[in-house]
């Protein structure tokens, strides 16, 4: 898949979803800032962000719902998609 910001938008847009049907609306709105958080400040590196579309949206949403730090949650992802993170 060629990544794009259309692609970035549409993935975050999916696991969003997947949380609002399970959590409602504002905590699925709160429960994406970490992932929203590392994307845009840049930290999430072009093999993340690949690895993250690829993943199934059900998944990373379980993940971000579990909660924790910033850090416990991308650690979490990271680990999901099969990322290994040079720094957090």
């Amino acid at each position: 898949m060629r990544l794009s910001q259309t692609a970035i938008e549409t993935c975050l847009w999916s696991i969003q979803r997947e949380n609002m049907m399970r959590n409602g609306s504002d905590a699925a709105e709160r429960e994406m800032y970490p992932l929203v958080w590392y994307i845009s400040s840049g930290r999430a590196s072009t093999e993340f962000l690949h690895k993250l579309i690829a993943t199934r949206p059900v998944l990373i949403a379980r993940d971000l719902h579990k909660g924790g730090s910033v850090d416990e949650i991308v650690r979490r992802i990271c680990k999901r998609i099969g990322y290994q993170p040079s720094t957090i």
